[in-house]
C-alpha cells in the first residue's frame, strides 16, 4: 500500500510540475482551438500537443483571434497560428525540446507576450500555458507609489536629453522598439550617463531580441550608480530568461537591496530561486510572499507559483491553501473552474497522504 501510495503521488508531482513556473495547468480541454496543424514536427515517435489560453489585461477573454506564433528556443519558426474568439489556441505534431509561444504586437493596444514551454517525453504529451497581455503603457518594473526617488531620479538632465528621451518613451509605449531606440540613443549623446535612458535603451534591445547589447546597456548603467536598482532588475531578468540562474540571483537580490519596492523585482527572484539546479525553495517561497505583500491583487497569480512550490515539496495540504486563497482572492480570475478543478485532485492527494502518515 505505502508503495503504490507513493507512485501515485510521484505520478501527480510529474503532472503538475509540467507546467512549473508557466501557468497552472488547464486540466479542463478548451473548446474550438483556432487551426492548429503543425506538419513535419514530429519525431522520435513523439507528436506533443502546446494548448493554451490569452487573456486581456483586465482578465477578460479577447473577443478577436489573436496571431501566436511558436518559436524553436535554438532559432526558427516550428508553427503560427490564430487564436479562436475566445484565446484558445494549439500546436501539434511538435517534438521535444524547448519552445517560446510568443504573441507578436500585432494590436495597437498591448505590449508583446511570451510564455517558455520545455516539451518532453517518449509518447504524445499535451503541455498547457496562458498567455496573459499587458497595455502598452504598462510598466513591467512598476512598484507601487509613494516610495523614495532612484538614484536616476535625482539626475540633473538636460533640456535636449530629456525631450529626446520622453520622445523614446512615446515609442517605446506605441512598442516601436528601433525608433524608441534610436531616440534613447539621441539622449545619451547629449547626456551619456542617463541612467533612465541607459535602462530604456537596454529594454528596447531585450525586445528586439539582442540579449548582448541588452546586457551591456544595463551594465553601464550600473557601472555608473550600481545603486539603480532597477537596471539590476531588468539584468537579473535578463539572465533569468536565458536559464542563467545563479547570475540572476545575484542582479535581483542586489536590485531589491537596492529598493525593496520592486514587486516584479522579488517575483523574478522567486523564480530564479525555484529554477536553479539546485533549487532554494524556502527562499523562493519567501520571495513570492513579499511580492504579494507589495503587489497584492495585482500580483495575485503568484499564488500559483506558491502551489507549485509546495507541489514540489509534496505537501498537498499546502499546496490546496494556495489555490483556495487564489480563487477567494481573483474571485472574477478567467481560470477559475480549471484551478477547482486542480483544487479538487489536490485535496484528495492530501487526504491519501494523511491517510498514509497514519499507517
Amino acid at each position: 500500500m505505502k508503495r503504490q501510495s507513493n507512485q501515485f503521488f510521484f505520478r501527480l508531482q510529474v503532472c503538475l510540475l509540467l507546467v512549473l513556473l508557466l501557468s497552472l495547468a488547464a486540466l479542463a480541454q478548451q473548446t474550438n482551438p483556432g487551426n492548429t496543424n503543425n506538419p513535419g514536427r514530429s519525431s522520435g515517435g513523439s507528436s506533443h500537443i502546446v494548448r493554451g489560453k490569452i487573456y486581456l489585461p483586465s482578465g477578460n477573454l479577447p473577443e478577436q483571434r489573436i496571431r501566436v506564433v511558436l518559436e524553436i528556443s535554438s532559432g526558427g519558426i516550428a508553427g503560427e497560428v490564430f487564436s479562436d474568439s475566445v484565446g484558445n489556441f494549439e500546436f501539434r505534431g511538435l517534438a521535444s525540446g524547448t519552445y517560446r509561444v510568443v504573441v507578436p504586437p500585432d494590436t495597437r493596444a498591448h505590449e508583446p507576450a511570451q510564455e517558455v514551454v520545455e516539451v518532453y517525453g517518449s509518447f504524445p504529451r499535451t503541455f498547457n500555458v496562458q498567455i496573459y497581455l499587458k497595455e502598452k503603457n504598462s510598466d513591467p518594473t512598476a512598484k507601487p507609489i509613494g516610495k523614495v526617488l532612484s538614484a536616476a531620479d535625482i539626475q540633473d538632465i538636460p533640456k535636449d536629453a530629456k525631450k529626446a528621451y520622453d520622445q523614446g518613451l512615446k515609442l517605446a509605449k506605441n512598442n516601436k522598439p528601433e525608433d524608441a531606440s534610436k531616440k534613447f540613443q539621441q539622449a545619451l549623446e547629449i547626456f551619456p550617463d542617463y541612467l533612465h535612458a541607459l535602462n530604456k535603451l537596454g529594454e528596447q534591445m531585450a525586445l528586439l531580441n539582442k540579449p548582448a547589447e541588452a546586457q551591456a546597456y544595463f551594465e553601464r548603467a550600473i557601472a555608473i550608480n550600481s545603486k539603480f536598482a532597477v537596471a539590476h532588475i531588468n539584468l537579473g531578468m535578463l539572465m533569468l530568461n536565458q536559464k542563467r540562474f545563479d547570475e540572476a540571483v545575484v542582479e535581483l537580490e542586489t536590485g531589491n537591496s537596492n529598493d525593496d519596492g520592486y514587486p516584479v523585482g522579488h517575483l523574478n527572484l522567486g523564480l530564479a530561486l525555484m529554477m536553479k539546479p539546485q533549487p532554494e525553495l524556502d527562499r523562493a517561497e519567501r520571495e513570492f510572499l513579499r511580492t504579494l505583500e507589495i503587489g497584492k491583487r495585482d500580483f495575485v497569480h503568484v499564488r500559483k507559483y506558491l502551489f507549485n512550490l509546495n507541489i514540489r515539496r509534496q505537501k498537498m495540504d499546502k499546496a490546496a491553501e494556495q489555490l483556495e486563497a487564489y480563487l477567494r482572492e481573483a474571485p472574477d480570475a478567467p481560470d477559475q473552474a480549471d484551478v477547482r478543478l486542480m483544487l479538487d485532485k489536490v485535496k484528495k492527494a492530501a487526504a491519501q497522504q494523511k491517510a498514509q502518515a497514519k499507517q
